[in-house]
């Protein structure tokens, strides 16, 4: 059985556009210009460090931002769709054993809300939302080491390289989707544990935990993140369209 902690924007749900209307509506009160369709694909080229790097506004100022997107993103949410063809696979990983839950920098309201608008509230065990930008290492750490949670069982769900550097932060297993924000080419240079192009390769990559023989040696997190499991870090692998 592998426990798996879902992303939610980019993710889960297709909350691009949406981002990108909140954040050029407000950009002139924050001082940085919007995005036009060009930068934005230059953006989705980037690693998360890159992009910040080259980002407008001040990082002390990124956490403001994130928050007023959070409640813009309150008037937009019933409006957001969700990833094509995920909504079986998830009810599918539910119905295999698996054990899922959400954990995201969106609201626990609007994450919430839009699970009850999609009918899949009852699919994921709990909800963890309002993570800082950068927060997600320290979050994934607490949650690997509840004394429920197997190591070697955990799987994150995420589309950015963010969500590849946290996991690897943490010593967990990460996959990748593409139908999010990182292009699929900056998701394969931080080389993740699986990288998935449609959500049923999910089922195979969950599958894979039953036997995971494929691990291989030399890829151990740091001491200071594993003060209670010996497992080895994954290596890289795709999963199949028919896993």
């Amino acid at each position: 059985m592998a426990f798996i902690i879902f992303d939610f924007d980019g993710t889960i749900a297709d909350t691009l556009a949406a981002i990108v209307r909140i954040t050029n509506r407000i950009a002139p009160e924050y001082g940085y210009s919007p995005t036009t369709p060009e930068r934005l694909r230059y953006y989705q080229s980037l690693s998360t460090p890159e992009m910040l790097k080259q980002a407008e506004i001040p990082l002390f100022r990124l956490p403001f931002l994130l928050r007023r997107v959070r409640r813009e993103m309150g008037s937009e949410i019933g409006t957001v769709p969700i990833a094509a063809d995920l909504v079986p696979t998830l009810r599918d990983l539910v119905a295999a054993g698996h054990r899922l839950m959400i954990m995201s920098s969106n609201s626990q309201r609007n994450i919430q809300r839009f699970l009850a608008l999609h009918g899949i509230g009852d699919v994921f065990e709990s909800v963890k939302g309002g993570v800082g930008l950068l927060g997600k290492a320290r979050v994934l750490r607490r949650i690997v080491q509840r004394g429920d949670v197997d190591f070697s069982q955990v799987i994150y769900v995420g589309d950015e390289t963010r969500d590849i550097d946290a996991s690897k932060q943490v010593g967990i297993l990460i996959a990748a989707v593409t139908w999010g924000f990182s292009s699929r080419e900056a998701l394969a240079a931080q080389r993740p544990a699986f990288l998935i192009d449609h959500p049923r390769q999910l089922l195979g990559a969950a599958q894979t935990l039953v036997n995971p023989s494929w691990i291989k040696r030399g890829h151990r997190p740091p001491a200071a993140t594993r003060p209670r499991f010996s497992e080895s870090m994954p290596g890289e692998r795709e999963v199949n369209p028919s896993s």
